[in-house]
């Protein structure tokens, strides 16, 4: 796709690659050259490929907001602050072309970047004959230490920002939709938009992640797999057990219509639901206040949703989980597995 890639490219880099903070040398050249200004980089990575996280009939629009996203969420666990991506497309072939698709594809990317000042540095099209393929390289900078998965200590609260499980009962109603396996339920029209619109456009939550950090928070993940499933990362990685009330963990208006009082319900949502794209959080009480007058200020629910405790004597992973103060057995599945 000689011809049709350089005039891609330059479509990229006239809509998307724009100068931006630190940016010497963007979209245009070899590579981009990028000045940090003697901060610290942390760089993430991610690919979605189609048919098998997204649906081929997903929305350019949407699938370029969440692309992004989920690159943004990791970052944001990390409280950093983001400020450039790279971006690979791989495009079947098609007679049609990409004229709308990417304009559509552009418009998506652009509400978010631009929310978050982040800029499109450079990247790499090709066509394949394979699924659609976005692969993104998110960089961002810090000045201070960055929050990491193995600083959970004894003692901490376990934080939770926004609601949880709206994009996972999103997704069984659009599994039951195309005849594939999923719980089917009853939705209002209203009710499913809200749960969609969390599913396809997820908010990175990038300014209290660098805020947390700012006040002192080391130990932070992105929830993207379902709760249980990363809550279980921070406990290996710090080699601790937590006690968790499954009846604390937020949910929104919507989902609680729909959940109930069901702790089967609550369990398959927002507990291993998963592509929250959420911040769990382990921090000191010390800092509750501080984290609290936080999320006040951004307009962000935040939630106290258990503890950290002395690691297991045998070593294993270990959750103690309830329900209205009662005890509850755990799920045979935590979350989402990747499967390679």
């Amino acid at each position: 796709m000689a011809g049709g890639e350089f005039a891609l490219i330059e479509q990229l880099r006239s809509r998307l690659g724009k100068a931006g903070k630190g940016v010497r040398l963007g979209i245009g050249d070899d590579a981009a050259w990028l000045d940090p200004a003697g901060r610290q980089l942390v760089a993430t990575m991610d690919t979605l490929v189609g048919d098998r996280h997204f649906f081929p009939d997903v929305r350019p629009y949407d699938l370029a907001w969440k692309a992004l996203a989920v690159n943004l969420s990791d970052l944001a666990a990390m409280g950093a602050e983001a400020r450039w991506c790279l971006l690979s497309l791989a495009l079947p072939l098609r007679a049609a072309g990409y004229g709308a698709w990417m304009e559509d594809f552009m418009a998506g990317w652009s509400a978010l970047a631009e929310r978050y000042g982040v800029t499109l540095a450079g990247g790499d099209t090709v066509s394949t004959d394979g699924p659609l393929t976005l692969s993104i390289t998110a960089l961002g900078l810090v000045d201070q230490c960055v929050m990491r998965r193995d600083t959970a200590q004894p003692g901490d609260m376990v934080w939770v920002t926004g609601s949880l499980g709206d994009a996972a009962a999103a997704l069984d109603f659009a599994l039951v939709e195309r005849g594939q396996e999923g719980q089917s339920f009853p939705c209002s029209v209203a009710q499913r938009e809200a749960l969609e619109a969390r599913r396809l456009r997820p908010t990175p939550r990038l300014e209290f992640g660098e805020a947390a950090a700012a006040c002192g928070v080391c130990c932070a993940m992105d929830c993207s797999d379902g709760f249980l499933a990363d809550l279980s990362h921070i406990l290996e990685a710090s080699g601790v057990h937590a006690q968790i009330a499954l009846d604390a963990l937020p949910l929104s208006r919507e989902l609680m219509d729909l959940a109930g009082e069901d702790p089967e319900r609550w369990q398959r949502w927002p507990l291993t639901g998963g592509d929250d794209y959420e911040l769990i959080l382990c921090a000191p009480a010390t800092l509750s206040a501080a984290l609290q007058r936080v999320a006040a200020a951004l307009s962000l629910r935040l939630t106290a949703v258990g503890s950290i405790l002395s690691p297991n004597p045998n070593g294993q992973v270990a959750v103690t989980l309830t329900w209205r103060d009662q005890s509850l057995s755990l799920p045979s599945s935590w979350g989402h597995v990747h499967a390679l």
